[in-house]
């Protein structure tokens, strides 16, 4: 199964299942110029250290600035 995301400004995220010679990962896939695609590997292990890292990024950029 392989995950879209498109923001407000039309960027795309793919996130898709990996297999490697260092075993499953999930890929985040984000297309670049020129036809390039800029990747990031996780291992399936630490998806959920990613998922926590998000929400504590989110959570920070929900605060109220002064």
């Amino acid at each position: 199964m392989t995950f879209h995301y498109t923001d407000p400004d039309d960027d795309h995220l793919r996130v898709e299942p990996l297999r490697t010679e260092d075993g499953p990962h999930i890929a985040l896939r984000i297309p670049c110029d020129h036809n390039d695609i800029a990747a990031v590997r996780v291992p399936v292990d630490r998806v959920e250290e990613l998922i926590a890292g998000l929400r504590d990024t989110a959570r920070d950029a929900a605060k109220k600035r002064p």
